[in-house]
């Protein structure tokens, strides 16, 4: 691996390291809540399996994208930066009602406002950017390609259990919440 490339994936190591030690701390205090999660925690947290082993190869040099250099290594860095703020930025805004499983938390309500508005999911957007982003900042399809698909499948996984349990919690409200947003991609899907 040419040493611009090692500065760019060690750089990209330990933005998504801080990211990963940021969210693991619990936020809130414990509110009682109905885990409604179905395994969906755990197809993320094989997806970023896939993902650590996609880093490995990439350091490891196999898989290059030919010609890349350092401004799609700093673009990778940069969407690294802006899907975990968006991450964040739609975390802070559910407030006590984020939990890292699928759950409805006493005097769960739903949230429509900020990026609400506009996306159902705009964390799993900001996370998806994020890991794109990862992919760019090693210069390597199979760095790309083991943070983005995996993370595709498991986080189809999640919505739909996600989505599933907010039609039930919030009923007609969350249907027409449903008919004025997108899922992931605002405008598109």
């Amino acid at each position: 691996m040419p040493s611009d490339d090692v500065l760019s994936a060690g750089a990209a190591s330990a933005v998504l390291g801080i990211w990963w030690a940021i969210d693991a701390f619990p936020r809130h205090r414990a509110i009682p809540s109905r885990d409604s999660d179905k395994g969906s925690l755990l197809a993320l947290n094989v997806a970023h399996g896939f993902q650590l082993v996609g880093m490995l190869v990439g350091f490891l040099g196999v898989g290059r994208i030919d010609g890349a250099d350092a401004p799609l290594q700093l673009s990778g860095l940069g969407l690294m930066f802006a899907g975990i703020t968006i991450r964040w930025t739609a975390i802070h805004a559910l407030g006590v009602f984020f939990t890292g499983r699928v759950r409805i938390r006493e005097g769960h309500t739903l949230i429509r406002t900020g990026l609400y508005s506009r996306l159902r999911h705009p964390a799993y957007a900001g996370s998806l950017l994020a890991y794109f982003g990862l992919g760019l900042a090693f210069s390597n399809w199979w760095t790309l390609a083991c943070s983005v698909l995996p993370y595709l499948v498991a986080l189809g996984y999640r919505i739909h259990v996600e989505e599933a349990v907010l039609q039930e919690t919030f009923g007609p409200a969350y249907a027409q919440y449903a008919r004025t947003t997108k899922r992931i991609v605002p405008w598109v899907c």
